[in-house]
């Protein structure tokens, strides 16, 4: 009694792991069958990820140029101060010595103006979505042996998925190439 008791309690533990390896390999079916319709949506250019302030979603999911005129216009100055000054810092300089605040969105997504920093001149002069692009995979996360994770960014030919002209432009493709070679100098 006590041996068929014994081969039924490990039957039945045997039943449980056989489970539990199915539920985790559905799992991962899962999880592969949404990141493959994730990037195909990608890598149409219609993965509505969160887009840079002067560019807007309307509802029917199309973008464009934020209507607020001022922003625009601050926009370019931007990209037109940077490609006369050759310089981020040079720029920084300039909107802070004319008082110019640069328009931002808050965690609600309400429009801000704020006192520009070199950390969003450059996030600006670096976004391709104000060259029109899509761009998905634009860096690559990693974790060390802790746990501890590391967003590096990668270099514009490394980009995973990258559709040009799907968004209306502040500056052309061959502007914001020169851009980053000058970044990059």
């Amino acid at each position: 009694l006590v041996g068929t008791l014994v081969l039924a309690v490990m039957r039945l533990a045997d039943i449980r792991i056989k489970f539990f390896r199915l539920v985790a390999v559905v799992a991962c079916d899962v999880r592969a069958r949404m990141t493959a319709g994730l990037l195909n949506k990608a890598k149409r250019g219609e993965l509505a990820l969160q887009l840079p302030v002067g560019l807007v979603r309307q509802g029917d999911g199309t973008v464009v140029k934020d209507p607020n005129r001022e922003v625009q216009e601050r926009l370019d100055l931007i990209f037109n101060t940077f490609l006369q000054l050759k310089s981020a810092s040079k720029v920084l300089r300039f909107f802070n010595d004319h008082e110019l605040p640069i328009p931002r969105r808050d965690r609600f997504g309400d429009l801000v103006w704020k006192k520009p920093s070199i950390a969003k001149i450059l996030s600006i002069l670096k976004n391709p979505a104000y060259a029109g692009a899509f761009v998905y995979g634009r860096s690559r996360t990693t974790r060390d042996p802790s746990g501890k994770a590391t967003v590096k960014r990668l270099p514009m030919d490394q980009w995973r998925i990258c559709v040009k002209d799907k968004y209306p432009a502040y500056i052309s493709w061959e502007t914001f190439e020169k851009i980053q070679a000058m970044l990059r100098d």
